[in-house]
């Protein structure tokens, strides 16, 4: 009779931990990161300033390289 106390005392100290381990999880991935946002001081996402090597000159084409060979 002990033993199946103690049994049923780990099981409910296990589901209490992965209950506070999922809504931490839950947290975790619903708070958002550090990445760019849309805001007047950052200026707008997107654009030649979104891209890896920016556009080629007087145009709004990004460059598909650092040297810009499609342009």
């Amino acid at each position: 009779m002990e033993m199946d106390l103690a049994y049923i005392i780990v099981i409910i100290l296990l589901c209490i931990a992965l209950l506070a381990l999922t809504m931490h999880m839950i947290k975790t991935c619903s708070t958002p990161t550090n990445g760019p946002t849309n805001s007047p001081s950052n200026g707008p996402i997107g654009g030649c300033a979104g891209t890896r090597y920016g556009c080629c000159p007087n145009s709004q084409i990004p460059k598909l390289n650092a040297l810009g060979t499609n342009c």
